[in-house]
């Protein structure tokens, strides 16, 4: 497939073509075709979960994000310790329905005198990334809800046991 761009600047078209060779080195034939079975079988249990055959990929993963983030919420409802986002419903041209969002990655608060949530997790063994690097406020934590059932479990185990 060829790449095609115009540009005036010789610096610039000279930058452009080291960032699309870097980007493009070291993917093998290989790695290709399983990334395109994986596509393909995602694609698949789509067509087969809209069949009643069995669930989609795509309605697997709602119904667990749905779980983790209640599950998330209950905990945090029971502290006075931590806040998380409010999502307002919106329509999901997708499913076709309005839905609750619920994100891959969260944004636990840190209230009160915490002033550096990282820190104050890790003291209690929760792996975060501090609000700082993505521009925010120290009292801010990322952490992934993709994380394994069990690292999952384990995370909120810890997350409630932390008392005031």
């Amino acid at each position: 497939m060829g790449r095609w761009a115009l540009v005036k600047d010789k610096e610039v078209a000279k930058k452009m073509t080291k960032f699309i060779e870097l980007n493009t080195i070291g993917v093998s034939k290989d790695s290709q075709l399983r990334a395109a079975k994986v596509l393909r079988a995602v694609s698949d249990s789509w067509e087969q979960g809209n069949s009643q055959e069995g669930e989609s990929f795509f309605k697997f993963s709602h119904k667990l994000m749905a779980n983790r983030w209640k599950q998330l919420r209950l905990v945090v409802e029971h502290s006075e310790l931590f806040s998380l986002p409010k999502f307002s419903p919106a329509f999901c041209t997708f499913f076709k329905q309005v839905l609750e969002p619920q994100p891959a990655f969260v944004w636990l608060k840190c209230e009160g005198n915490v002033e550096d949530c990282e820190s104050f997790l890790r003291a209690h063994n929760i792996l975060t990334r501090s609000g700082k690097h993505f521009g925010v406020s120290p009292k801010y934590v990322r952490i992934s809800m993709l994380d394994t059932d069990e690292n999952f479990s384990h995370f909120l185990e810890r997350l409630s046991a932390i008392k005031s």
